[in-house]
């Protein structure tokens, strides 16, 4: 080979390095630019995460787009006050979600059915009575309300809270809270009341019971005995039920006037002119009456029960007895409320989120805490002290007993206050309750 041809094979090789190494620095100049070059540190495996997770701020959550919810509270003050700061809590770590929330009275509650065009139009969210849901939902006004449920919380439920908001296939609400009814009585005032065999009386009273007592108020003339909220139908149901030893929800049905002829029934007639027609609330000056003696018994919800006694002092709170034996029927009036999703709603998604949030666990426990509302949770009630344990009870016993809840509740509780003020104003005696009362079921089945 000549030296020329050797020359010229060392400049070819020399160039060809060339392009080798301007070849490789091109690759390596893309992969520097690449997303892979850019990709975010892998998350941390669940061992290596904080120890103490409650002090690590929570992340935002973003919706799809941003979100403004109008809710309705149809309960009371305290429960919208609580509602707000939670929700103003929420509203830190889901930024694209703003809620507003709006308060009805508490004791208009009971149009809601009926007026829910009028009182909440336009509200995404509303949180109503459980017992209006069924009757809302078959009037086409909600959204199923299925997929709020997250996690094992439609499992948690128990039968007597989820029943009334199951229709069609579908569940209509979501359960806030729970708050059955008691009945308070004043221990000195009971025991005051002789049996037949001359012993005291004593909780729980069976029907034999109601004729010395009501022999014992009739003795006293016009004294006040039964502090009771005549504009709350649960509540009258629980004490007739109390009185006459049936399941409250039975005397929304047509029980074919045994209740009406039992041995409470003519002692209840006589006493119906000394009800006392102020409302137990949760004010000092109620329940230092109770204590003093002014009632004999007292029909509320629990929250209230437990609040105005533990504002008494210890004398004062230990002359008073909290009978929650009504729970030990398979029904008793939970006194819940429950969310529902409109119908009309363009915010379905973060309805969801925000209802979900609302009912979670932790709160459900706060929730207690604050304002004496039960837990809708079975899991909530495992090692807590001091509060009503409802998870170790009978199949047979609320709140393990799913009711046959109809959307004609609603209705018939309204119908039912009705009757009660006849009764009391002496226009109905409960022996003739009954028969009216089947009466009337029959005319509203006529006009199905």
């Amino acid at each position: 080979m000549s030296p020329a041809a050797a020359g010229g094979g060392r400049c070819l090789t020399v160039t060809r390095r060339k392009y080798v190494v301007v070849l490789m620095l091109l690759m390596l100049a893309v992969l520097l630019t690449s997303p892979w070059a850019s990709a975010p540190e892998p998350e941390l495996e669940p061992d290596a995460a904080p120890k103490d997770r409650e002090a690590v701020e929570e992340e935002p959550v973003f919706a799809e787009q941003h979100a403004d919810l109008t809710v309705k509270i149809m309960q009371d003050e305290a429960t919208f006050r609580l509602l707000e700061r939670q929700s103003q809590v929420f509203e830190r770590s889901h930024p694209d979600i703003r809620v507003h929330l709006e308060r009805d009275d508490e004791a208009d509650a009971t149009n809601l059915p009926d007026d829910w065009h009028e009182r909440a139009a336009g509200a995404d969210v509303a949180l109503v009575p459980s017992l209006w849901v069924k009757r809302m939902a078959v009037s086409g006004m909600l959204m199923p309300a299925d997929a709020a449920f997250e996690g094992d919380a439609l499992s948690e439920q128990f039968e007597a809270i989820a029943a009334p908001l199951k229709w069609n296939g579908y569940i209509w609400g979501v359960p806030h809270h729970l708050d059955p009814y008691v009945v308070v009585w004043n221990r000195a005032r009971l025991s005051a009341a002789p049996r037949q065999d001359g012993s005291a009386l004593t909780l729980p009273l069976g029907p034999e019971d109601w004729t010395a007592l009501g022999s014992e108020m009739a003795g006293e003339g016009s004294r006040p005995w039964l502090a009771i909220d005549e504009r709350d139908p649960a509540a009258l149901l629980t004490w007739l039920g109390a009185a006459t030893g049936l399941r409250p929800d039975l005397l929304l049905g047509d029980s074919q006037g045994a209740w009406g002829t039992g041995l409470g029934a003519a002692p209840l007639d006589a006493l119906r002119g000394t009800v006392s027609l102020r409302a137990p609330d949760g004010s000092a000056a109620f329940w230092q009456a109770m204590a003093a003696g002014q009632y004999v018994a007292a029909v509320t919800r629990l929250s209230i029960a437990e609040a105005g006694i533990a504002g008494l002092g210890s004398a004062a709170a230990a002359g008073l007895s909290v009978d929650r034996s009504g729970w030990d029927k398979a029904y008793a009036f939970d006194g819940g409320a429950s969310f529902v999703i409109g119908a009309g709603t363009q915010n379905e998604s973060a309805a969801k989120t925000w209802i979900a949030a609302m009912t979670e666990a932790k709160l459900q426990l706060d929730n207690y805490d604050e304002t004496g509302y039960l837990p809708v949770y079975r899991s909530a009630y495992a090692d807590r002290q001091g509060m009503p344990n409802l998870t170790n009870r009978g199949a047979q016993q609320f709140p393990n007993w799913a009711p046959e809840v109809g959307p004609e509740w609603p209705l018939l509780m309204k119908k039912f206050g009705l009757y009660w003020t006849d009764w009391r104003q002496g226009r109905l005696s409960l022996s003739d309750w009954p028969a009216r009362w089947s009466g009337l079921l029959a005319d509203l089945q006529l006009h199905d």
